[in-house]
């Protein structure tokens, strides 16, 4: 049965490659199992471009940048003349002592990035050898930057990423301080360089030891340990939301200020602070009024008739935590007062 199978594959690459000589086709792939066979322009020494035989030999290679690399040119039928190289689809021109003859090497020293590519080996115009060469670097050691929690119920991780010039695929792992070293993986991964881990995956008040590898074609690279317990420890909440003002409707020198809790949190108690300053302040000089966990403030003595820039932020009431962004700024005009004088803000 396999013997009809093979068969009938070359039965079916010789009727193909047919059509391409009556047609004129520029390009045939045809793949079989983990081989693939390329054929070229069909009319190569017309068009000056190579053309393939089905036996022709493909490998694909890794090098360390600054090494040398040896690439074998494998003739066909013992053809011994008109040997040359490209390098994608640029004809190579060697020094007299790096002149390749079939069953010989290409010698390349010291490759860098610039020597990836797509080499061909051709006899008599025909391909006989095509490599695929990628110049790279091992990867660095990663490092784990932070896990932060936005509502001490979930958090996330992140780390560095190497640029090796390969393909890089970076793992995280995870075990608790528990004794039984038990390892684990990332949940979910967001892009390469971070982890998500949901209401499922999070362990409220437990310590984890956090660490990450990078592996490409040339070796693995694995971090520091990083020990952090992310909900108790690393928690930044998102910023207030819809923070608004209004004028009280007695005294245009006193504004309510509102806004709402960030959203996706549940039971993490905050704490705000509101800060505020007119148009003659100066940009960075701001007043701030501590609010405890209520989600509004009322303003007095406000200058009248003058624009005032308003935003909150806020962190967990528990130690441990960070302080969240600002919200977006709200501005309000405000307008007469009504005893004519200024209060002291409250």
């Amino acid at each position: 049965m396999r013997q009809v199978c093979n068969t009938c594959f070359y039965l079916v690459t010789f009727l193909l490659n047919g059509c391409m000589l009556c047609q004129g086709a520029t390009l045939l792939r045809v793949q079989r199992g983990a081989d693939e066979l390329t054929s070229y322009p069909t009319d190569a020494l017309a068009s000056a471009t190579p053309t393939a035989s089905l036996s022709a030999s493909q490998h694909e290679l890794v090098a360390a940048v600054g090494s040398t690399v040896l690439l074998n040119c494998t003739a066909r039928d013992g053809l011994t003349a008109d040997v040359s190289w490209q390098h994608n689809g640029r004809e190579l021109t060697l020094p007299p002592d790096n002149q390749p003859a079939p069953g010989a090497q290409l010698r390349l020293e010291d490759v860098d990035v610039e020597h990836s590519g797509t080499y061909l080996c051709l006899v008599g115009g025909v391909v006989q050898t095509q490599v695929v060469l990628k110049v790279g670097r091992k990867p660095r050691q990663p490092e784990v930057q932070d896990c932060i929690s936005r509502n001490a119920d979930t958090f996330r991780c992140w780390w560095t990423v190497d640029d090796s010039d390969l393909d890089t695929h970076y793992r995280l792992f995870y075990t608790f301080n528990d004794g039984k070293r038990v390892r684990y993986e990332c949940p979910e991964y967001e892009g390469g360089n971070s982890c998500y881990f949901g209401y499922e995956d999070t362990y409220l008040f437990t310590h984890y030891q956090f660490w990450v590898t990078a592996t490409n074609a040339l070796g693995t690279a694995t971090s520091k340990s990083f020990f952090v317990d992310p909900t108790s420890d690393r928690v930044k909440p998102d910023p207030p939301r819809d923070v608004t003002a209004r004028l009280r409707h007695n005294d245009g020198t006193k504004v309510k200020v509102y806004w709402k809790s960030p959203a996706d949190v549940l039971y993490l108690s905050l704490q705000y602070e509101l800060h505020f300053r007119s148009e003659n302040d100066r940009e960075d000089e701001w007043t701030v009024q501590k609010t405890g966990e209520q989600t509004s403030f009322l303003l007095l003595g406000l200058e009248p008739n003058t624009r005032h820039f308003l935003r909150v932020r806020c962190e967990p009431v528990l130690s441990g935590g960070f302080k969240s962004e600002f919200s977006d700024v709200t501005e309000i005009v405000t307008g007469e007062s009504r005893d004519g004088q200024r209060h002291n803000r409250t």
